[in-house]
């Protein structure tokens, strides 16, 4: 299957770009008589290059969620973790502004991970400008290297202290470790002991979880489950990433334990949906295969996320993105190196690339509008 997963450091550089952090204020719906267990929300991934755009999109995760995703897969700051130095000034400047900009009384979701874009290995450094190459030591250096390890928990206190979550992933999608780098496997489950029992001491109170790829976990159910247990001790978890339409272009067709199986790895950890979505156009070039997808599918879809969500009694679930993201694609991304892997996500949202609401947005607020309890 297609590996799949969050929007990477071209994106992150292009959210920094129009960031502007003075959005208007906009209430959402009234809660209704029907409840949910799950808070909904989406990342702050803007659309556009538009000095507006960054803006539209916190009034989207303002107006149309109850929680804000501060999602960074885009390297980690290592020798200055390690070293307790300032970060590059433009990605500080960023983790700042975007905190800020956070709706006031939404859930926090953040996410981070010392595991590379391509989960292939450790991540890059996070620089002024990005993505950068890592440079020795640290090119030599595994996961489960001391040093790698205390940079790690040192990146991740300094982002909690930064963004205050309500939940915090720590590692992304990591069984994908497993399929395309195995010889790493035994390494990052080291690191996933170290950082969870260090970050438990630190805040017991907060829970620190992995992220799992359910469309992986599909592929090889056996050999996914018995790697998966060696992580169970070290998330408070079972929270899952999946965009199936690389599966089918049915949403009816996927299996009916498409979520439940992996919330089944540990029936008593809580479940959550860390990111997910589905086009409501077809994806075409140049990705490498055509997807049929309309509004109707995404809409499907959409409906049996969230009944299956209030069926596991979830905790959160994270739509990704809010709009399409054409204006970003015409004028950036279409010209990155990675452009094939980022088509597969421009017409995830539930708002057009002009900022029209899509026929799944009618369903998505019929649950926000339910009362949610914990």
């Amino acid at each position: 299957m297609v590996r799949t997963k969050g929007l990477p450091a071209v994106l992150a550089v292009a959210l920094w770009a129009v960031m502007g952090c003075s959005s208007s204020s906009s209430n959402g719906p009234e809660p209704g008589g029907e409840t949910r267990s799950f808070a909904l929300g989406f990342t702050d991934f803007p659309h556009s290059l538009a000095p507006e755009a960054y803006d539209e999109t916190v009034d989207i995760v303002r107006r149309d969620g109850d929680m804000a995703a501060m999602h960074f897969d885009d390297g980690v700051p290592w020798q200055e973790a390690l070293s307790a130095a300032a970060y590059a000034p433009g990605f500080a400047a960023e983790l700042n502004a975007r905190a800020a900009a956070m709706p006031s009384g939404h859930v926090v979701y953040l996410a981070i991970t010392p595991i590379a874009f391509s989960r292939d290995g450790l991540a890059p450094h996070r620089g002024q400008a990005g993505n950068e190459p890592l440079v020795p030591p640290w090119d030599s250096f595994h996961f489960d290297t001391q040093e790698v390890i205390e940079a790690f928990t040192a990146h991740a206190e300094n982002m909690i202290g930064i963004f205050g979550p309500d939940y915090c992933a720590y590692a992304v999608e990591v069984n994908l470790l497993l399929d395309l780098a195995p010889q790493s496997w035994a390494a990052f489950v080291t690191l996933a002991g170290d950082v969870y029992t260090r970050l438990k001491a630190r805040h017991p109170n907060l829970p620190c979880f992995v992220t799992l790829q359910a469309d992986s976990f599909h592929a090889n159910r056996q050999a996914q489950t018995a790697a998966i247990a060696q992580l169970l001790p070290y998330t408070d978890f079972i929270a899952v990433s999946s965009y199936p339409f690389t599966l089918t272009a049915d949403p009816g067709l996927l299996p009916a334990d498409h979520f439940s199986a992996l919330a089944n790895l540990a029936p008593a950890k809580p479940f959550a949906v860390a990111e997910t979505g589905w086009p409501a156009e077809a994806v075409t070039a140049p990705y490498p295969v055509t997807i049929p997808a309309s509004e109707a599918t995404q809409r499907a879809y959409v409906s049996r996320l969230l009944a299956d969500a209030d069926d596991l009694s979830a905790a959160f679930v994270m739509w990704f993105v809010s709009r399409d993201y054409d204006d970003l694609w015409d004028s950036y991304l279409q010209f990155q190196p990675n452009a094939a892997l980022l088509r597969l996500w421009r017409d995830n949202g539930l708002y057009t690339g002009a900022g029209q609401r899509r026929p799944a947005l009618e369903t998505w607020r019929g649950w926000l509008a339910r009362r949610r309890i914990s």
